[in-house]
């Protein structure tokens, strides 16, 4: 089978470690398809730089593929402790920060200028993605600025983890309509999480008790699944239209296409329809 996929990230949990099954999984399903990038991401992958080389080391054409990781810059005390960290790995193109008004309590400033002139010293590119809880929190991309120029992508934070518990998510001031005539964001990659499997959705539906709805331990079933086909397929007006779950009340919360499509799911699910 083949099928073209952007990326395929690969999560961890900090309690959790791949199995050698799981990573013979990613191994087959990345040489199986065509993948343009990696990504392996949370909890921190520098923690877990063993289990990543074993996955490279296996790969059948690893230079057509970019590979990158996205670290809180724990490691980043010094020029040489992030230096030795990165060229750890065995194959990496690139590095993203994760860094907000969170992160900020614990990682000094200066890793992040020390991150940031390694990769350049290495030759690997550096960005920042940044969760926000309200617009208010875009005055860290001026502090960031003051270390060099590089993409800062800014993403709302989701009613998920620490931030549901602690009621820190993003809050829209009302829903916005356009949201239904999107796609959902994950449409071209697929995830793999520790413990579970391959699934295109990364955050609300794979971290409920009902996972296994949406994620399966082989791609081949994840994509033959009714699930990754919906998803791929329709907008999520369409969605709603064929899973017959009405849009009427829709909160200002479900203007994140992540939220609407945990509340368009459940929904299907508590009618007691079979997907």
């Amino acid at each position: 089978m083949q099928f073209c996929l952007f990326s395929l990230l690969c999560f961890w949990k900090k309690k959790d470690k791949l199995a050698k099954q799981e990573r013979e999984e990613i191994v087959k399903a990345v040489n199986n398809i065509r993948v343009k990038s990696l990504l392996f991401t949370g909890g921190e992958p520098s923690l877990y730089i063993s289990d990543i080389n074993q996955i490279l080391a296996k790969l059948k054409n690893p230079k057509k593929i970019k590979v990158k990781i996205t670290t809180n810059g724990g490691f980043a005390r010094t020029q040489e402790s992030a230096k030795r960290i990165l060229c750890s790995f065995l194959r990496l193109n690139g590095v993203q920060l994760s860094y907000d008004k969170y992160h900020r309590q614990f990682l000094p400033f200066q890793n992040i200028g020390i991150l940031y002139r390694v990769c350049k010293e290495l030759n690997l590119t550096f960005s920042v993605i940044m969760a926000i809880q309200s617009p208010m929190d875009m005055v860290l991309v001026k502090q960031l600025r003051q270390i060099g120029k590089f993409q800062v992508k800014i993403i709302n934070t989701l009613p998920m983890g620490s931030a549901k518990k602690n009621d820190t998510y993003y809050s829209y001031l009302g829903f916005n309509d356009g949201v239904l005539s999107g796609y959902c964001p994950r449409k071209n990659k697929i995830s793999y999480w520790c413990g579970q499997g391959f699934s295109i959705c990364c955050s609300l539906l794979t971290e409920g008790d009902d996972w296994r709805k949406y994620a399966h331990p082989t791609l081949e079933e994840h994509i033959n699944s009714s699930f990754y086909k919906l998803l791929t397929k329709y907008n999520f007006r369409q969605l709603f239209k064929k899973l017959k779950v009405s849009t009427k009340g829709l909160l200002p919360e479900h203007s994140s296409p992540c939220v609407l499509c945990k509340y368009l799911f459940d929904k299907y699910y508590d009618k007691n329809v079979k997907c």
